[in-house]
């Protein structure tokens, strides 16, 4: 009787509690608050749990933000799922589909740190659009290792092959005890090729030059397999980065001939303006645009007046730029052209005069003409002793420094002498001669006395008169009697390795 009475109780309770399941499912709250308390009063214990038949069948679109660590921005994708999932089922449609494992995923649904056992419901998601975050960790940081990962992943292969063998038997193809394992082979997953992620362990398709999830670069190491064919997606995005790269390149090559362009039209121009406002680096005046003028050795903008005023003030051959501070001065020079476009064509004559001036006073072997007031002169080599000016068309002696039309050296000399008694002239030139020969600047000629002078260069040198050779050290003829090659006279140079004098300067 006992026994019939619990046997009744049992059957009534589990009345009841399909009750309460069906009340549940359907949101009816009083009856299910009604089915409780038949089940106190029965005090036995009753297990609920609800069927996913219970919720709707259709997916749901839900947003899921992406982030990690490293990642600065987060990454929108879109899921279809129902929502009677539970966060591990929905671990493992990532791990599928994106690569990420299970251990590093951390999902937040409704500001709340989602739980594996949980369904997407209990957290609100009910709707289309409902939104969730996943956050991505590191593998070092979710402890996962090498070994962890690849024992997951046998397991997740037999899972699927238990799930092959079980389709096998509905179908009827065999009978589960004569199954032969080289056929449960047949029915693993493919594996996906790609490369895993150093840092969120996503697996990015082989041709991915960085992570999709957090960029890192894909390894120097890896190699894209030789019988990889990319889906229609990856096709597309390879060519869209083809034509991004050909746009890219194009764009430069367009940049290039704009800029050479540019440079060319800058090229031509004597100075270049300024294409900003800008405060001259002299007189600190703000200089608008097209008034001012950028040096093209060194790029210092000033003013048109103030750099005209440095050209003109300028007592060199040379024009430095004037920019100067307290730890710096500029040495570039200004161009010719930048001069000229400076100065009106008054001022630039007169500037080139400055310069032939202070290029003739710094030129060793330089002479000027003897014409008075006339501007020219010469650089002279050491075989050369006349000069015949292009201004006033007049032949100067380098040797005597004089201009004697229709008179030789020693003539002119001569001349000079006569004069000198009463052209004061004359005697000035006679005196200046004289003067150079007693300090060893000039002498006279051991053959025929003319006044001779060593312009520059080696000792030797040649009487304009008699053609005699002289070595300019001793003051003697460089040959004997007989002529070229006569050493038994003259300056003896060279005879036996010995020179003719220590200060010889190569006078043979």
């Amino acid at each position: 009787m006992a026994a019939l009475d619990a046997s009744s109780k049992l059957k009534e309770a589990e009345d009841v509690a399909r009750q309460l399941s069906e009340a549940i499912n359907f949101r009816d709250k009083e009856e299910a608050t009604n089915c409780l308390e038949q089940l106190l009063e029965l005090k036995l214990p009753v297990c609920v749990k609800l069927r996913p038949e219970a919720y709707s069948q259709e997916a749901i679109r839900l947003r899921v933000g992406v982030t990690d660590a490293m990642s600065d921005v987060c990454i929108p994708i879109t899921l279809m799922v129902p929502v009677y999932w539970t966060i591990s089922e929905l671990k493992e449609k990532i791990s599928k589909d994106y690569g990420f494992h299970p251990a590093v995923q951390r999902w937040v649904i409704g500001k709340r740190l989602a739980q594996d056992k949980d369904s997407l419901y209990q957290y609100g998601v009910k709707t289309h659009d409902d939104s969730a975050f996943l956050f991505v960790l590191n593998a070092k940081a979710a402890n996962l290792s090498r070994e962890q990962k690849k024992k997951d992943k046998g397991e997740k292969l037999l899972e699927d092959i238990i799930e092959n063998m079980e389709l096998l038997d509905v179908a009827g193809a065999l009978p589960p005890d004569v199954l032969p394992k080289q056929d449960i082979a047949l029915h693993p997953k493919p594996k996906q090729l790609g490369w895993s992620c150093s840092e969120c362990t996503y697996l990015n398709k082989p041709t991915r030059p960085g992570c999709e999830m957090c960029s890192t670069a894909k390894p120097e190491n890896y190699r894209v397999p030789d019988l990889y064919n990319p889906d229609e997606e990856e096709t597309r995005r390879l060519q869209q980065e083809e034509l991004a790269s050909l746009q890219y390149e194009q764009s430069m090559l367009a940049q290039r001939e704009n800029n050479y362009r540019e440079l060319l039209e800058t090229d031509t121009r004597s100075l270049v303006g300024n294409t900003e406002e800008l405060d001259c680096a002299i007189c600190f005046c703000t200089i608008q645009p097209g008034e001012g003028a950028v040096l093209r050795e060194c790029l210092h903008s000033f003013c048109r007046e103030c750099l005209k005023g440095t050209v003109v003030n300028c007592t060199d051959a040379e024009v430095a730029c004037p920019f100067v501070d307290q730890e710096y001065s500029c040495n570039c020079k200004l161009q010719d052209r930048e001069i000229k476009s400076l100065l009106s064509q008054e001022e630039y004559q007169k500037f080139l005069e400055l310069r032939l001036s202070i290029a003739e006073s710094r030129s060793e072997n330089s002479y000027h003409c003897k014409t008075p007031d006339c501007a020219g002169w010469c650089i002279f080599e050491d075989d050369v002793n006349e000069f015949t000016c292009d201004i006033c068309n007049e032949t100067n002696c380098l040797l005597c420094k004089a201009i004697h039309k229709n008179m030789n050296c020693k003539e002119y000399q001569d001349d000079l002498r006569v004069r000198g008694q009463n052209d004061a002239a004359a005697r000035q030139t006679t005196e200046m001669l004289e003067q150079l020969v007693r300090t060893g600047e000039a002498m006279n000629c051991p053959k025929c006395q003319v006044i001779v002078q060593k312009k520059d260069g080696c000792d030797w040198i040649c009487c304009l008169m008699c053609k005699t050779e002289i070595c300019w050290v001793t003051k003697q003829a460089r040959w004997g009697p007989q002529g070229a090659g006569d050493t038994s006279g003259g300056c003896k140079c060279r005879v036996n390795g010995v020179l003719c004098h220590p200060k010889c300067q190569n006078c043979h």
